[in-house]
């Protein structure tokens, strides 16, 4: 699958730009022209960078053949990162496994890492109910065996989003670039469903070696952002006696300083399947 627009493009507010999908049909049945791209979710929630909810296919596409989407979106006017969600379905509204396509922007002065830099991947397990939650648990290679955990992860069931209300990481994996994790839901799925797990970024604890972190964060952040300063504090404080570029608000550069302290990668990587 080929796109162009790169997930965490940085574009100004308002902007106005084509996303472009090559995809392929890897499966044994055709795909008809009754066939149709479908909004399925967005992150935030409400914020579709202007798209629209059904794109249909204006050609039939065989097995092992591809087709090229096409869809015009606009930038928000504010600040930050947005990913909009789309799946595959037949003419009945079927989902087709495998499907999900995304595009995920960033506006304004919110720095994003795109995973294919840090070759960090994500693989699907198992999904199950377990009582009345849903347990998603997956795997991730991670860029080295550090405390790295998943954070912004979202369930995607039924065009309604979940966040997490319980998550644990294997222990036997702990220690290496290969950790499992578990992550439940607060929501019943019947038999059948399909659903998409997304995970917004990794990062590790920013408390664990804080003054070398916030070290770290200050020559970046120095570099990147001239204006944006802030002195490093001790137990129980981030840092303090920020000042601010005329450009950035007090919630950006509190988001830009606590990603550099915790080398926040972003994603999203997105994990779908179908209940047993």
């Amino acid at each position: 699958m080929g796109e162009t627009i790169p997930d965490g493009t940085n574009l100004q507010p308002g902007h106005h730009f084509e996303k472009t999908w090559t995809i392929k049909n890897d499966g044994s049945s055709t795909w008809e022209k009754s066939f149709k791209l479908v909004r399925t979710a967005s992150t935030p929630v409400n914020e579709s960078l202007g798209s629209p909810e059904h794109i249909p296919l204006a050609q039939e596409v065989k097995p092992g053949e591809t087709i090229e989407i096409k869809v015009d979106l606009v930038a928000p006017q504010q600040d930050g990162q947005y990913t909009v969600y789309y799946e595959l379905r037949d003419g009945a509204g079927l989902s087709v496994l495998n499907s999900q396509i995304w595009v995920t922007i960033t506006v304004g002065n919110i720095p994003v890492s795109t995973s294919g830099e840090y070759g960090v991947s994500a693989q699907l397990l198992s999904a199950y109910m377990d009582h009345s939650e849903f347990k998603v648990d997956f795997c991730m290679q991670l860029p080295d065996e550090r405390q790295w955990y998943p954070e912004n992860v979202l369930l995607l069931v039924n065009h309604q989003q979940y966040a997490p209300v319980a998550s644990r990481i294997d222990p036997i994996g702990a220690t290496t670039a290969n950790k499992c994790f578990s992550f439940s839901f607060p929501v019943s799925i019947a038999s059948g469903s399909t659903y998409q797990l997304s995970i917004g970024k990794v990062e590790l604890p920013p408390e664990v070696h804080q003054a070398e972190n916030c070290a770290r964060a200050q020559t970046i952040l120095r570099a990147a952002y001239p204006g944006l300063d802030f002195n490093c504090a001790g137990p129980g404080f981030w840092y303090t006696h920020l000042v601010l570029p005329s450009d950035m608000t007090e919630e950006q550069a509190d988001q830009l300083i606590l990603d550099a302290m915790s080398s926040s990668i972003y994603g999203p990587w997105s994990l779908s399947g179908m209940t047993p």
